[in-house]
């Protein structure tokens, strides 16, 4: 009887990983296509920069604007045509194929992550004690 009851539990658990795993994708999803929306709308625009200063004397920086929007669209096509594991198994690949490469840049990004939030973090608090200060003084 304990071996049905195991097996029961084991189920059940299996059931809740495969119901959290699919709502990870899911969630993954809609950001992946959000982020490629983002990207793409990013690049039109500064496609259009760059075809504004293509007429002025700023021809180096259109040059410049053009291939940075022509990247951002390819990342942004490639971010809307990869699913979860295609982009796992390319970075795995990558990461065997140049093992320092992937981690120094592994490290670079949570470099930037990190000062990114201090940043927002310290952003957002000196700003709630700038608006206390502010209450205070009104009264």
């Amino acid at each position: 009887m304990e071996t049905t009851g195991s097996t029961g539990t084991t189920g059940t658990r299996d059931a809740l990983w495969n119901d959290a795993k699919e709502t990870a994708r899911s969630k993954f999803s809609e950001q992946q296509q959000a982020a490629a929306g983002s990207l793409g709308d990013f690049a039109g625009a500064l496609r259009k920069s760059a075809e504004q200063l293509r007429g002025g004397q700023h021809q180096s920086a259109a040059r410049f604007a053009q291939t940075a929007a022509s990247s951002l669209e390819q990342l942004s096509n490639t971010l809307r045509s990869r699913d979860l594991d295609g982009m796992l198994r390319e970075a795995e690949s990558f990461a065997r194929r140049q093992p320092a490469l992937f981690f120094g840049t592994a490290a670079l990004a949570g470099f930037l992550a990190v000062r990114f939030l201090k940043s927002s973090n310290s952003g957002s608090s000196s700003g709630t004690r700038a608006s206390s200060t502010t209450q205070m003084t009104d009264i």
